[in-house]
């Protein structure tokens, strides 16, 4: 699974997820046939796999499949399931990712074992003490990248600010923004709010080598002040699952028996726009900056589109060497 012609093989692990192969191999082969500059790996059970592909009539050169015959359930121990369990579908993902056969490994199932496979098979790019899951977060404009959202409960000024160098260099080189606005979470604008780690964050920050707009409220975070929002992983995570629910507290508010139906039809107009704007599938996944490669992590609960969506985002990291553009950026930071 070497590279062809320069093009980068993206591995997917065709048995994550709530719904396995019916559900990720559609995904997979959907991106397939939106970039066809690429190649796909598909990793799991073999005769599942093939089974899928028969289904969709997928063949052809830039589709491989490769036979695990081990699985990760999703409540066991993130490392101890990567070391005995060599045969999963991360485990060989990361694996051949780390001798160069893949360039980028896609997986909705358990996000401990991704983080942990990554940091334990791929490993640190060098100055980068604790990688971080980056979550892009639709807004009334466009989106931000929230940084930690959840990969490390706890947390020093100096991996904020790292968060924060890595969160910079993604948006000008995966997004095109010239002079991405960098903000810190905290529970005011002022530079001395916040607890210790907060306020010495902000510190140095603003000493920083990118553009760094202070400090963002939690009421200000979908309102595009900020293309790039940096946290602790607890905060993060929990910022995450707040936003997550809004959209479902407002399908509840619709369902609600005691609306009228002249409430529940000016409801439901606004309600469609929220749900477009609040469409977490439109970005496949979270990824984890900070490793020596490429890590996407989907939802269990993905659908074909949002799986379509994470290997497009890990396709075009690959082609982009986000990882070798982050080594050489931090490579002469303190």
């Amino acid at each position: 699974m070497a590279r062809k012609d320069g093009m980068p093989v993206v591995g997917v692990d065709a048995m994550g997820g709530d719904h396995g192969p019916q559900v990720v191999v559609p995904g997979a082969v959907a991106a397939l046939e939106q970039q066809r500059d690429f190649e796909l790996a598909l990793y799991g059970d073999e005769a599942a796999i093939r089974q899928e592909l028969e289904r969709l009539g997928a063949t052809g050169e830039a589709i491989r499949v490769v036979p695990c015959h081990q699985d990760i359930a999703m409540g066991e121990a993130p490392a101890a399931a990567i070391r005995s369990r060599p045969d999963s579908p991360i485990a060989r993902g990361m694996h051949d990712q780390k001798s160069g056969a893949l360039q980028a490994f896609v997986s909705a199932g358990s996000t401990g074992a991704m983080v942990a496979a990554s940091l334990l098979i791929l490993g640190r790019i060098p100055s980068v003490d604790r990688p971080a899951i980056g979550t892009l977060i639709p807004t009334v404009a466009d989106h931000f990248l929230l940084l930690d959202a959840g990969a490390n409960v706890q947390c020093t000024p100096e991996h904020l600010l790292r968060f924060a160098e890595m969160g910079d260099l993604y948006c000008r080189e995966m997004m095109g923004l010239a002079r991405p606005r960098v903000g810190l979470l905290n529970i005011g604008e002022e530079a001395k709010k916040g607890n210790e780690l907060t306020v010495a964050a902000h510190r140095l920050m603003q000493e920083g080598s990118f553009h760094f707009i202070g400090n963002v409220e939690g009421n200000r975070l979908l309102l595009q002040e900020a293309d790039v929002v940096v946290t602790d992983g607890f905060t993060g995570n929990m910022a995450l699952k707040l936003i997550e629910g809004f959209g479902r507290y407002l399908q509840e508010v619709a369902r609600d028996p005691h609306l009228s139906e002249e409430e529940r039809g000016a409801l439901l107009p606004g309600l469609r726009i929220l749900q477009k704007r609040l469409d977490y599938e439109a970005y496949g996944g979270a990824l984890l900056l900070g490793i020596a490669g490429i890590s996407i992590i989907s939802h269990g609960r993905s659908s074909s589109r949002a799986i379509a969506n994470a290997v497009l985002v890990a396709r075009r990291q690959a082609r982009l060497d986000i990882p070798r553009k982050l080594q050489e950026a931090l490579a002469h930071r303190p």
